[in-house]
């Protein structure tokens, strides 16, 4: 295989695979209008009320009352006919009379998209205005010594491959670290910046060092660290939303939701500010989020006295409670394996461009199997997909997986060298020891039998817990609603 076949083939892949993306994180938006279409006429409806008593355009305020109780009391009747046409499902063929009370519905999602949309252009412009100058000062980089012959050496080596790849000068900072790895950070080609461990140049030669660095200038080539801002920016809107529903339940949340205000409105500019916010959404995300909540029902179990002060917070409790659930398992199960698909095929692209770049492909493969056996920089954590590979081993034993980000986004290391051996590298080993594993199974009928017993096992498992996601989703989504829809429609007396 060519390099520059694996090119045209990757790129192919990742137009619909971001398509599939889109799609899935629009999804979100859909499940979030739930709540966020209701919050809003709530709120709207609050201050238009407030516009009348205070006698401040009352006449337009009133109007827009009406027309807003008005559309509110038709979504609540078609919502009704939506339960009720339930009622004449009894065969497959009958789901067809729920689809026009459905679509009738749909403006109620519209509110929710745009929302998510603006809260992730929001987030994006921060996490992009500060370049990943973040991930700089948590690692505490510095720039590469003059007067130290290996750091010199790797200045010229990114130099040549910067010029190789048509590109100006990138910036070279060091991480005072044993281990072996190296990242891409910014948000564009001309704000890129290549960290690289100590550790790297102290174990890999110069030819292998090339074929890293080659990675990471393709990485900046084909636009991945935007990407990965953008990635970053989805995780960060879904904290936010989480972070939104736990604002009656945790002192955190309202600080998080607090500076993510200031950050939109331009006050907080520096990256540390952005980025302590950025984390603190993050933490929504983290399974623990919910120990505030089993703490108040531990506290309220003292004494009546105590379960009458936290009665009014059930509400916003059970509702939180539900759809952390509906956004953790469309995360987990719907949003996150697509996502790690682009991520991956980004990373195999990299690579292709990697070898054209050197016309060397041992010199990438050599250089991946000594990174194999490290991990990241003490201080990544969360952000490590920037770095050129990460084992599962080090990911499992750190705090990333807390947050839900990126535990698959990295491709395994035996993928990449086997296209790398097809691509012309001879001089590693653990891709073909794979491939011959296979050959060997191929060999045995029986035990290949069973294996592919198991494979064709899973396919009804994992259609079986898709149903059972969505069966889930639509009725938390529709306890949801209605609680949220009737609110609404008393607060605009619609």
């Amino acid at each position: 295989m060519s390099f520059f076949n694996e090119q045209a083939r990757r790129r192919r892949q990742a137009r619909w695979q971001s398509a599939a993306c889109l799609i899935i994180a629009s999804g979100i938006g859909v499940v979030l209008s739930t709540v966020i279409t209701p919050l809003l006429l709530i709120l709207a409806g609050a201050g238009l009320r407030l516009l009348v008593r205070f006698n401040v355009f009352s006449g337009s305020a009133l109007s827009a009352l009406h027309d807003l109780g008005k559309w509110t009391a038709g979504h609540v009747a078609t919502f009704y006919s939506v339960i009720d046409s339930l009622d004449r499902i009894h065969r497959f063929g009958d789901i067809g009379v729920t689809l026009t009370p459905l679509s009738q519905m749909s403006s109620l999602c519209l509110p929710g998209l745009a929302t998510a949309a603006l809260v992730w252009l929001v987030l994006r412009s921060a996490i992009a205005r500060i370049g990943g100058e973040d991930l700089v000062l948590r690692l505490k980089c510095r720039a590469p010594n003059p007067h130290d012959l290996e750091e010199r050496q790797l200045a010229n080596v990114v130099d040549e491959m910067a010029i190789a790849a048509g590109l100006p000068a990138v910036r070279l900072l060091m991480i005072d670290s044993p281990t072996i790895n190296a990242a891409a950070i910014g948000r564009s080609h001309r704000t890129a910046t290549i960290l690289v461990t100590r550790g790297l140049i102290d174990t890999l030669d110069r030819r292998e060092t090339g074929g890293i660095v080659a990675h990471l200038i393709a990485t900046v080539v084909q636009g991945d660290t935007g990407l990965s801002v953008s990635v970053l920016a989805v995780f960060q809107t879904l904290g936010f939303f989480l972070t939104l529903l736990d604002l009656p339940l945790r002192l955190s949340a309202s600080r998080a939701i607090g500076g993510a205000v200031l950050v939109a409105l331009g006050i907080k500019r520096s990256p540390e500010a952005v980025a302590h916010i950025g984390e603190m959404l993050e933490d929504g995300l983290n399974a623990s989020s919910i120990e505030p909540v089993n703490r108040i029902f531990a506290w309220a179990e003292v004494s009546k006295w105590h379960l009458a002060v936290i009665a009014p917070l059930l509400p916003f409790i059970l509702i939180s409670l539900f759809m952390k659930l509906v956004l953790f398992l469309w995360t987990a199960l719907l949003l996150g394996p697509p996502l790690g698909l682009l991520w991956r095929t980004r990373r195999y692209s990299a690579d292709a461009v990697a070898v054209q770049l050197t016309r060397d492909p041992d010199a990438l493969a050599l250089g991946l199997q000594k990174i194999a056996g490290s991990s990241f920089p003490d201080g990544a954590s969360g952000r490590e997909y920037f770095f050129v590979h990460v084992p599962l081993s080090s990911i499992a034993d750190s705090n990333v997986t807390r947050r839900g980000v990126t535990v698959s986004l990295h491709p395994s290391l035996a993928r990449r060298l086997a296209r790398l051996i097809r691509m012309g590298a001879n001089s590693v080993g653990p891709a073909q020891v794979t491939w011959a594993r296979l050959a060997e199974l191929s060999r045995q009928p029986a035990r290949a039998a069973l294996v592919l017993g198991l494979m064709l096992l899973l396919v009804p498992l994992v259609g079986a817990l898709a149903i059972l996601v969505a069966y889930v989703t639509a009725l938390i989504m529709t306890i949801v609603l209605a609680a949220g829809l009737g609110i609404a429609r008393a607060v605009l007396g619609g």
